[in-house]
């Protein structure tokens, strides 16, 4: 009887214990779920490990997010306080491809650091042409396109090639979430460039007292989007994104929480509010958190605003 009424207590017990596994496996899927980009990857700085991947070696363009190599170029030579003259050909450069802009007014004269800021935070293309130009030596920005090449080579971007210094569709310029991944941490270290990428908003005053105003694009740094509203996600300070009609909607990022710094890429989301949302999902799961957060875009800024 003892035998039995063990026997049975035991059966008893297994039963119990399963669904409780079950359950704790539902908690914790083995994959962020909802991730709508056609590649991404996340990586525990921490840890030293990478935590999550799709797709990562699809050689992609990735829009704007090439003026992070061009933003190492840059600071790689240093002189940030050369002062830069703004040419037309800037200015043409972004109303041609109806590029992002900081709305440089031709003649005016900005530090390479103002430069660094308007490419960064507001995604300036007309600034990324002015420090391409400048930094590039006698090749201008061809010159600068090959550095950044060099930069990926050193970095072991075995699958990068930059043929646009600000992301514009050309021929031939590829990417991949895991060699952007590289890049981000690389960029990351740089004190000048984690200092201008967690920023929200900032006015720049040029030589001639003509003021800048930047708003960053990163929708997930709190206070950021229209009226500054945004909640932002708890732990993110960065770092870039990069959209065209080619590349879709891209961003790389970096978060810390829980004494664990977390970098991550999407590449090609749905759309560009999709990006900042499939960043959530992959930081949630990765953190073990169910943050939400408020996404308000700021409305688009005219060329001459």
């Amino acid at each position: 009887m003892l035998k039995k009424l063990t026997a049975t207590t035991l059966a008893v017990s297994m039963i119990t214990v399963a669904p409780v596994g079950a359950a704790e496996a539902r908690a914790k899927p083995k994959a962020p779920q909802g991730v709508s980009a056609t590649s991404a990857i996340l990586y525990d700085a921490t840890a030293k490990k990478v935590l999550w991947q799709r797709s990562p070696n699809k050689r992609m363009p990735v829009g704007s997010m090439n003026k992070v190599a061009l933003a190492m170029v840059v600071l790689q030579k240093g002189g940030l306080n050369k002062k830069i003259k703004i040419k037309q050909k800037y200015k043409d450069w972004v109303d041609d491809w109806g590029a992002s802009n900081s709305r440089l007014v031709p003649g005016d004269v900005l530090t390479a650091r103002q430069l660094l800021e308007a490419m960064l935070i507001e995604s300036g293309s007309d600034a990324a042409y002015a420090l391409a130009d400048t930094y590039g030596g006698s090749g201008g920005f061809l010159g600068a396109q090959a550095k950044m090449n060099a930069l990926a080579k050193r970095l072991g971007m075995k699958n990068t090639r930059y043929t646009s210094f600000d992301g514009q569709p050309q021929k031939g310029d590829r990417t991949t979430a895991a060699d952007q991944l590289k890049l981000a941490r690389h960029a990351m270290k740089n004190k000048t460039f984690a200092a201008i990428v967690k920023t929200v908003k900032k006015d720049i005053v040029s030589a001639k007292g003509r003021r800048y105003p930047l708003r960053t694009h990163n929708l997930l740094l709190r206070g950021s989007g229209t009226n500054e509203d945004n909640t932002g996600y708890p732990g993110l300070y960065g770092i870039k994104t990069g959209t065209t009609g080619t590349a879709g909607a891209c961003f790389m990022f970096a978060a810390r929480r829980k004494k664990h710094t977390v970098y991550g890429v999407v590449l090609k989301s749905s759309s560009g509010e999709e990006r900042f949302q499939d960043t959530v999902r992959m930081l949630n799961w990765a953190y073990g958190t169910k943050n939400t957060v408020t996404l308000t875009p700021a409305p688009p800024r005219l060329r001459n605003d």
